[in-house]
């Protein structure tokens, strides 16, 4: 298809920055958006000249539409995806896929059903950072990873944030809803994961039904091993990495967008590749571009709906072992 015409269902500030890119590609048409909330859907169709839906399904029944973008709290995802595969249309889908592995399931077997493309909004295979290191180690110099740490610390749920944000069935909890991204970073680094163990607990946070604090310990089936800390209680705030592969280290001090600092073993240097040697489009952009080039040519997106779903498998996992006090194997 030369023009791909496409609508939003959830227009809070992910659905309508998704959509604020794919209206600057010109073979991109934005037809509709669709809220419950009215205040919500007349900003997103004013901002992109587009008719306003409160019922979803009245959006996905559209035969001017080719593609979704589903961008609401990860709980309703489902729902959403299910229609939008019965009705034909393609779609991507906000991470988490969803907020657990039994919707990924269910969700892919729709798709799958209906013969659709579809593709889950992981950006960080978009990031600068991100995408030099995975280069990095796929390409030279690095080699593949060994082992890795990587924290994501943050504050406490400001008062401003959505209320869904504080349920596990509507968010997925820290892991899933902000963490989705740095899991998913890992798998992509070393491959699937084959067992999880975590510690951690709900530490400060009394509004939320999750924790607050997890260490979450991966097993790869490559051999390598992964640890990611995720906090939302943290007053000194951190998003960093450290890389041990085959031919060399890299640390990273700030994943979006710093510095990568690395050394190889067969060299006494240390190495600096800086932020203007990583330049990339808006990553945002970036995914959105990956997925509607995929629907004018063709192919098959490059983070699909089982990507989604290896992410989500791993957190869940790691909830599952925090309260159970021991490791889960992954099948």
């Amino acid at each position: 298809m030369d023009t791909v015409r496409i609508g939003l269902v959830g227009c809070g500030g992910m659905g309508r920055a998704l959509f604020a890119q794919a209206a600057t590609l010109d073979y991109a048409r934005i037809v509709a958006v669709s809220d419950l909330d009215e205040a919500r859907r007349g900003e997103a169709a004013e901002q992109f000249g587009c008719e306003g839906i409160a019922d979803f399904a009245a959006l996905i029944a559209r035969d001017d539409i080719d593609a979704v973008f589903v961008a609401t709290p990860g709980g309703y995802h489902r729902e959403v995806v299910e229609a939008a595969a019965a009705a034909g249309k393609h779609i991507f889908s906000e991470k988490p896929l969803a907020t657990s592995v039994e919707d990924c399931d269910a969700m892919i077997a729709a798709v799958e059903r209906a013969g659709v493309k579809h593709a889950t909004g992981q950006v960080c295979r978009f990031h600068p950072t991100h995408l030099r290191l995975k280069q990095m180690m796929s390409e030279g110099p690095l080699g593949p990873v060994l082992g890795m740490y990587v924290e994501r610390l943050g504050a406490r749920w400001a008062a401003s944030h959505p209320t869904w944000r504080l349920s596990y069935k509507l968010s997925g909890g820290a892991l899933m809803e902000i963490n989705a991204h740095e899991i998913d970073f890992m798998l992509w680094l070393a491959g699937p994961v084959k067992r999880v163990s975590a510690v951690g607990g709900q530490m400060l946070e009394d509004r939320t039904d999750y924790p607050d604090l997890v260490f979450v310990s991966m097993t790869f089936e490559s051999g390598a091993v992964g640890v990611l800390q995720s906090s939302s209680i943290a007053t000194l705030g951190s998003y960093a990495g450290r890389f041990d592969c085959m031919d060399g280290s890299a640390s990273v001090a700030q994943l979006f967008g710093g510095p990568i600092t690395y050394k190889l073993r067969d060299s006494d240097e240390t190495k600096t590749v800086t932020p203007e040697e990583m330049k990339v489009e808006t990553p945002v952009l970036g995914e959105v571009r990956a997925f509607l080039e995929a629907l004018r040519n063709g192919s098959e997106p490059p983070v699909t709906f089982q990507d989604g779903r290896a992410a989500v498998q791993v957190a869940e996992a790691a909830y599952q072992s925090v309260e159970s006090g021991q490791p889960i194997e992954l099948s």
